[in-house]
């Protein structure tokens, strides 16, 4: 099948789900489980790498689904990740040790 190009909250749907895994301390394997009573179609790891990397379509049961494992509502997903420690802005030098930004 062909990829079709994702729009922009696709993409930020796919770089929220792999830094509030990452956040989390979950690799993908255990992000898989955590999702297999939940959503089983999404409980392997290969369809969650191809999620974080925004080639997979994710569909509101999905999106549900990603949203209850990673303990936020859905519509966090679906916006810019703001991380309530350093709002993507550590000093310079230094990285968030909450989310792991690097500041400039």
């Amino acid at each position: 099948m062909p990829h079709t190009p994702q729009g922009p909250v696709a993409a930020i749907v796919a770089a929220n789900v792999r830094k509030l895994r990452t956040v989390r301390g979950l690799n993908r394997r255990q992000f898989a489980a955590a999702l297999t009573a939940r959503r089983p179609s999404l409980s392997h790891t290969a369809t969650l790498c191809r999620i974080e990397q925004g080639t997979h379509r994710v569909c509101v049961d999905d999106l549900v689904a990603l949203a209850d494992a990673l303990g936020v509502r859905p519509e966090q997903l679906l916006a810019p990740y703001d991380c309530p420690t350093c709002h993507q802005h550590p000093e310079a030098g230094f990285a968030c040790r909450a989310c792991g930004t690097e500041g400039a």
